[in-house]
């Protein structure tokens, strides 16, 4: 590991206004400690014990506080401009006494990182030059880095940016890590490294980006001091360190950010949702990662190139940076299974382990940014999106828009009308508060005999989200759970004809004599329902094992059918939704299903009675209501 940083100081932080004609930028205090001093920290956190500071505007404010640098257990030197050098000039002066590799810092930009592993990236690509780079929320008026597959940086375009420009979202983050050679191509005097220098080096020598999503923060301006401030106090800096386990929101591309058109081919085919970056946004300023993972065989197909992917990519992220929104990452899979086609790529043409169903994307970008795949979650509109999240270990999540889960295989663990319900749903956890209240409830029955969940509610009201949800987190908490879809149930459309019974369509008799069976330690098959025509999903294997703490029943007769479990705590939950709401849900679910307005209007005017009204009256049986 290099030992060795220079921390640019000398600026006179004109951007900040009155606030520094007093006080050096880096002397700013973020949580009652100088800028300088959070950099100086990290710094010894990652093994770099020697550190010069290159100080010009107010420099003895600076050496009167850090002196030599051992109350922090380094050792600092002083290196002071006596006419502003820019940021390169100081590295010509002291180009005699530089290390064959060193760390350039910025003193008034704040990180938290694990320079481990971009120095374990200089090496491996034999780079002049590594800068950190990451996308952020203001690309047009940042220095941004255009680089090749290989990540070596082909160019940077300094701001500022025509609006006609169209580049991925990848911008300079103002740390380098940079070999002595370097030096020798700088010129003698003012310079700078981000508009100038580096724009002319990296024609000339091997400059790479390393790409990451650890948190490297300018804080330059008061609002940007403010910002980093309140992301300190939420300990964003250290949840954002490499070193730490990360959680991701694995999205899909086509039906999920943008119109499913089936083979994108140009920028100008690429219509984004309206809502895609206000998600997206919203995932940027959580915890977790927005990561999209994405097959695209137009370039194994030959109608485009990776240079024209890349070019959809960049309008896909300057559409989302209009909303103050970006994508961490962005993998896809340029391969495809079919070979024998006019004009095909043929070295691309070849079964891989990216392209979805694999889960190939997924664990690579687990593998760079050290993602807790268990805590993760992936969106997405079709089978593959579905399988490769079950197999990479995510919970899943299925959207009705693009190709709306036809032709499922698998059922995912969650389906939501569209992404901003999912990203609402996984960012607000409003189901989180009942498994507290459900912990608590059975704190003595858990670890012994099985308590009993029935939930019930009409139709949309998110009996089966919440059923899901429970499941996955009480597993997640130690507990066994066996969560029991009582859909599985139901007659057909085809077989019900005059039956309007709600008992007789769930067909309960079956319903208790498999539970009757269950309870004896037998293995249940239900006959299983596929909840869209084109579905053809197993059904499900139900065992109830002896260590098992939790039986879930979901479903409308829920409440009648957890009488079969007799001498055993049940809690009823009654799930529950606005009038308007259940009008919409049951409109967008049927519509879903292929029904027309008419065929909906029929069959709600036919079961308003039979089926809808008579659930409502469980709500009185519930110990636990609901309101999604």
């Amino acid at each position: 590991m290099v030992d060795t940083a220079y921390i640019l100081c000398g600026g006179k932080g004109t951007r900040m206004g009155e606030i520094s004609t007093q006080v050096p930028k880096p002397m700013l205090p973020i949580l009652g400690k100088p800028v300088l001093e959070h950099i100086i920290l990290q710094c010894k956190i990652n093994g770099i014990y020697n550190i010069c500071l290159i100080t010009g505007h107010l420099s003895q404010i600076i050496e009167e506080y850090f002196k030599n640098g051992r109350k922090w257990g380094v050792e600092i030197s002083y290196f002071i401009e006596k006419e502003p050098l820019g940021t390169t000039g100081a590295f010509k002066e002291m180009e005699s006494v530089l290390p064959s590799v060193f760390w350039i810092l910025y003193g008034d930009v704040i990180f938290d990182m694990d320079l481990s592993k971009m120095y374990g990236f200089h090496i491996r690509k034999k780079a002049a030059l590594t800068l950190a780079a990451h996308p952020n929320d203001h690309p047009f008026d940042s220095d941004i880095v255009k680089v090749d597959e290989t990540d070596r940086v082909i160019e940077i375009l300094p701001k500022p940016h025509s609006s006609e420009i169209l580049a991925r979202n990848l911008v300079n983050a103002a740390l380098y890590l940079v070999n002595k050679e370097v030096i020798t191509y700088l010129p003698d005097g003012r310079s700078d490294w981000g508009r100038r220098e580096l724009p002319r080096i990296c024609k000339s020598l091997p400059v790479y980006a390393w790409r990451t999503t650890e948190y490297i923060k300018d804080m330059g301006t008061p609002e940007r001091i403010q910002k980093v401030t309140e992301d300190v106090l939420r300990g964003k800096p250290a949840i954002r360190n490499l070193k730490n386990l990360q959680k991701a929101i694995f999205l899909d591309r086509d039906g999920v950010l943008n119109e499913d058109k089936d083979l994108i081919k140009s920028p100008d085919e690429l219509v984004v949702f309206p809502f895609a970056g206000e998600s997206i946004r919203q995932i940027n300023k959580s915890e977790y990662l927005a990561i999209v993972v994405t097959n695209q065989s137009v370039v194994a197909r030959g109608l485009t190139d990776s240079a024209g992917l890349d070019k959809i990519h960049a309008k896909l992220d300057k559409v989302l940076a209009e909303s103050e929104a970006y994508l961490d990452d962005l993998y896809y899979c340029p391969h495809h299974p079919d070979s024998g086609y006019e004009g095909e790529i043929k070295e691309l043409k070849i079964k891989c382990t990216c392209r979805k169903p694999s889960p190939g994307m997924l664990l690579a970008a687990a593998e760079k940014y050290n993602i807790d795949l268990s805590q993760s979650w992936i969106i997405g509109d079709r089978n593959s999106d579905i399988e490769a999240g079950k197999a990479a270990g995510c919970i899943t999540v299925g959207v009705l828009t693009g190709n709306g889960l036809k032709n499922l295989k698998t059922m995912p663990d969650f389906i939501f009308g569209n992404l901003p319900e999912a990203i609402e749903y996984i960012l607000t956890k409003p189901h989180h508060n009942v498994l507290q209240k459900l912990k608590s409830l059975l704190k003595n029955h858990l670890k012994g005999r099985p308590a009993v969940i029935a939930i019930a509610g009409n139709t949309g009201s998110g009996k089966s989200t919440l059923s899901n949800y429970l499941q996955i987190f009480f597993n997640k908490e130690g507990f066994k759970t066996l969560k029991i879809e009582l859909d599985q149930w139901i007659l057909p459309q085809s077989q019900r004809g005059k039956v309007h019974n709600l008992y007789e369509v769930y067909r309960i008799d079956k319903i208790q004599e498999n539970l009757r069976d269950l309870i004896k330690g037998k293995k249940v098959m239900p006959p299983g329902y596929q909840r869209h025509p084109t579905w053809s999903i197993e059904p499900p294997v139900y065992l109830l094992e002896p260590d098992t703490d939790l039986v879930i029943l979901d479903g409308i007769i829920a409440f009648e059918t957890s009488k079969s479990f007799k001498n055993q705590r049940v809690v009823k939950i009654y799930c529950k939704t606005s009038p308007e709401k259940f009008t919409y849900n049951l409109i967008r679910l049927n519509t879903w299903k292929g029904r027309t307005k008419d065929e909906i209007k029929s069959m709600f005017d036919s079961r308003k009675k039979t089926e809808y009204e008579k659930i409502e009256i469980l709500e009185r049986e519930a110990d636990i209501l609901v309101e999604y």
